[in-house]
């Protein structure tokens, strides 16, 4: 898999906070994106984009639902794939978007690590 990470543009996540060595907002990054990426998304996209953002919220704030609150790193995982194969589906900035999330969810895994 490339790296697509030089793609986000300019000005991008990290200097809109001082906060980008934190895991928590990794993700709320991550959804901000798909916000974004959902926006302008066709129908199909759209749906799936919904989906996962879903998924994110889920993990994010799973105390809810969760026997075990908190993100887990193989569900951070899974969603960073289904991303990269979404990103292959959409075009243009919402592709961009995606492809940018993505990047967020593995940045949270790099950061939350052992």
């Amino acid at each position: 898999m490339a790296d697509d990470r030089e793609r986000e543009p300019a000005g991008g996540d990290e200097a809109e906070t001082g906060r980008e060595h934190d895991p928590e907002e990794h993700l709320k990054r991550v959804r901000e994106r798909l916000q974004l990426a959902t926006d302008g998304a066709d129908h199909t996209v759209k749906s799936q984009l919904e989906s996962i953002t879903a998924g994110v919220f889920e993990e994010q704030d799973g105390h809810l639902t969760q026997s075990e609150p908190g993100p887990k790193d193989d569900r951070i995982a899974e969603i960073a794939a289904k991303l990269d194969g979404l990103a292959a589906e959409a075009s243009g900035e919402t592709a961009d978007h995606v492809l940018v999330a993505r990047d967020r969810c593995l940045d949270y895994l790099e950061e939350s690590g052992p």
